[in-house]
């Protein structure tokens, strides 16, 4: 079965599962029906997105220097979905 990670598509021997385990310790649960197919990318994509959303908050913005806020927080995550989308299809 082809393996549909990014560390996979790069070549390295890094299956789909072993990628479920490691992203379910990060708080990202991959459901089965996803293994082995080219929608595992961006189901992670966009759960990085939603932990982004919030954890962007707590985060000092290098440009104010303050925290971001929770527009500056969406702003930002929503173009590194974009990046990294683009990154992903490139690589399928």
């Amino acid at each position: 079965m082809k393996s549909y990670n990014v560390q996979a598509l790069r070549g390295n021997p890094y299956d789909d599962k072993e990628f479920q385990e490691d992203m379910r310790e990060v708080g990202i649960n991959i459901p089965d029906n996803l293994l082995y197919k080219k929608e595992i990318g961006p189901y992670v994509i966009n759960e990085i997105h939603k932990q982004n959303l919030s954890g962007l908050t707590q985060v000092k913005n290098v440009n104010t220097g303050f925290n971001y806020t929770q527009e500056e927080a969406a702003k930002a995550a929503d173009e590194y979905r974009s990046d990294a989308l683009k990154l992903y299809n490139s690589l399928t």
